[in-house]
């Protein structure tokens, strides 16, 4: 990164610096975070059926085809914190696209496509996990779920589940904490992978490829806070 020097006063006394080696811009990292956050939505007409989509740095959203090829990197909870609601937790999946890209996918903690996510991924062998997957999300009604396709012998093939995992019920708290063990155990191999490296492809994959309005406000707000005014010593 080139190194840039922004001044702050017209005497130009002080300035601020950009690109500096070894200083890390928390608002710049923010910004990235969020532009690689697949937010996951129920689709609707606006969204032409699409039930994910990127958070640009104005505010607008960019929805993106419900397909990903990918490589499973980590799952993990976060915890959303707001100054006027509870915190909420997040179910967040780690991935890396076919075209090195990494991108997270961001979703309410107990919501249905959590669940959904979860017991897919926790039908699946280690090996299955460690490959090349497709992940989908699939809209039905107001929520969102997910197929999950693995691939083997040179082709994709969808994750088949049991009998028993079709219980109408969203997993308990801790049978999602242990799919989400089951699945690290795995898939964090695949984060920094040579093998995964030398396999992503050099064309980028256009075919593969809600958030609370209170949560968007406080991510930008964060995103665009204004420096603080330099404050004028008085004079004697």
């Amino acid at each position: 990164m080139t190194l840039s020097i922004t001044p702050v006063d017209a005497a130009g006394i002080d300035n601020l610096a950009q690109g500096l080696s070894g200083f890390v811009d928390e608002t710049q990292e923010l910004q990235q975070s969020m532009m690689t956050t697949l937010f996951i939505a129920g689709a609707s007409d606006a969204s032409d059926g699409r039930c994910s989509y990127l958070l640009l740095d104005d505010g607008s959203r960019m929805w993106v085809p419900n397909s990903l090829r990918c490589w499973l990197v980590d799952v993990s909870i976060k915890t959303q914190q707001y100054q006027s609601f509870d915190p909420v937790e997040k179910l967040c999946i780690r991935v890396t696209a076919s075209d090195g890209t990494t991108y997270v996918y961001r979703v309410g903690f107990d919501s249905w496509t959590a669940t959904s996510f979860l017991t897919q991924l926790s039908h699946m062998t280690r090996q299955q996990l460690a490959d090349q997957v497709t992940i989908t999300l699939r809209p039905k009604g107001r929520a969102t779920f997910v197929d999950v396709s693995y691939c083997e012998g040179g082709s994709f093939h969808r994750v088949q589940l049991p009998e028993s995992a079709f219980t109408g019920e969203k997993l308990g708290y801790d049978d999602k904490l242990d799919a989400i063990s089951y699945v690290n155990g795995t898939a964090q191999d695949n984060d920094d992978s040579p093998i995964i490296e030398a396999q992503v492809s050099e064309s980028q994959e256009e075919e593969p490829f809600e958030v609370p309005p209170e949560e968007i406000d406080e991510l930008l707000e964060e995103i665009r806070k204004p420096k603080r005014a330099r404050r004028k010593s008085a004079t004697a």
